[in-house]
């Protein structure tokens, strides 16, 4: 699952240099920026031909980190 997890990180960041999105919303690692993302990503890039599978990985990334145990 990790792997995973990291993976679908990295393609989202790589989107996301590709998009109109503040550097400070760019680390994916912050959940404050995943549900950021999720609610702003539309406004500059709703156009953008990346846009609907950025926010699918915003949205699979928000509810991973929900279900994943805290150790």
């Amino acid at each position: 699952m990790e792997e995973t997890v990291r993976r679908k990180k990295s393609a989202l960041r790589t989107m996301l240099e590709m998009m109109d999105v503040p550097e400070m919303r760019m680390d994916v690692d912050r959940q404050s920026n995943l549900r950021w993302l999720n609610r702003n990503l539309r406004i500059r890039n709703g156009d953008h031909p990346l846009f609907e599978t950025a926010i699918e990985l915003v949205g699979w990334l928000m509810k991973s980190e929900r279900t994943r145990p805290v150790c």
